[in-house]
């Protein structure tokens, strides 16, 4: 009998280590995976034709291609952006080619159908990320307003949702709309700062314009490459959103709030809007974040079985 309880104890410390031991591997690797999880979305422009091409799907030339497939990119009135490489002494960020606005002085604009290419036509309303790389080829000197570019994820209503886009490729006659946008803003009033970046949340007052949702950060701007991100975060009681803006450093947000509405966001924008001076994009990825829960609750779980364990031993 003896021997039959040592045996039946030894067993039991044997599955209770393994247990402990797989909890404690999922655990120690949920917590880098928040930071590394996987686009559903990248591009670096490397796969188009460049030589200042235009990117727009929905014109004729070197990138264009049938409504719905190849080429995702299309905007308002092409050509709106082109392809290129390096360029009066800049260097794309990745690779050997990179974008920006057809010309000085142009409004232009390209959208990328992310609620049709990535979500089978729904709409994406928590937990996604945005992260692209803009250069801004003036900084904070005398011609810092001459560079209007930015990029953002937004919500328009006359998105499609079974292809690229529909007819006349506009999106801007949509009536609802949301937008989350980062960079140097076109909207050059009242207590506008061109020493500093900009962001937009549509719908919230508060802001230098608050008619357009735009606000000025404490990120100073500087001549070169940068990181960008804009994370959406969990929906509240309400359908709307907490959400951050990071410039470089990717901890700590140069703004955070909650959203204007509950309408969500089905479309990836890049804007380089009428100023002399064209800045560059390179490097665009969408990312699904992992919900904060999923992984608190894993690690509840773990530190509950290893108190277990060790109130069993005494």
């Amino acid at each position: 009998m003896r021997g039959k309880e040592i045996h039946q104890r030894r067993r039991r410390n044997f599955v209770r280590a393994a247990l402990l031991t797989a909890c404690g591997f999922a655990a120690f690797t949920a917590i880098p995976q928040v930071a590394r999880a996987a686009p559903i979305y990248t591009d670096s422009f490397e796969t188009y034709t460049g030589g200042g091409a235009t990117l727009d799907k929905n014109i004729a030339g070197a990138n264009s291609a049938p409504n719905g497939s190849g080429n995702p990119w299309f905007g308002p009135s092409p050509p709106n952006f082109k392809v290129v490489g390096t360029e009066g002494g800049v260097v794309p960020h990745s690779g050997t080619q990179m974008v920006r606005g057809n010309a000085a002085f142009q409004s232009d604009q390209v959208w990328y159908n992310a609620q049709y290419r990535n979500n089978g036509g729904a709409v994406y309303h928590s937990n996604v990320q945005l992260d692209f790389w803009f250069y801004d080829p003036n900084g904070n000197g005398a011609s810092s307003p001459d560079y209007e570019d930015f990029a953002a994820l937004g919500y328009y209503d006359t998105n499609a949702t079974g292809t690229d886009y529909g007819s006349g490729a506009n999106l801007n006659s949509s009536f609802n709309t949301q937008r989350l946008a980062l960079g140097a803003s076109d909207h050059q009033i009242g207590a506008f700062n061109d020493q500093v970046y900009q962001v937009q949340v549509v719908g919230v007052n508060g802001g230098y314009d608050s008619d357009s949702g735009w606000f000025n950060t404490t990120k100073t701007r500087s001549i070169g490459w940068h990181h960008g991100r804009i994370v959406v975060g969990v929906t509240n009681a309400g359908g709307q959103n907490a959400v951050s803006f990071f410039i470089d450093d990717l901890v700590t947000p140069i703004y955070a709030g909650t959203n204007g509405s509950a309408m969500g966001y089905n479309v990836v924008e890049m804007n380089s809007f009428a100023g002399a001076t064209n800045g560059y994009f390179d490097d665009v990825s969408v990312t699904i974040v992992p919900e904060p829960a999923m992984i608190g609750g894993l690690l509840a779980g773990c530190g509950s079985m290893m108190l277990r364990s060790r109130r069993t031993r005494r």
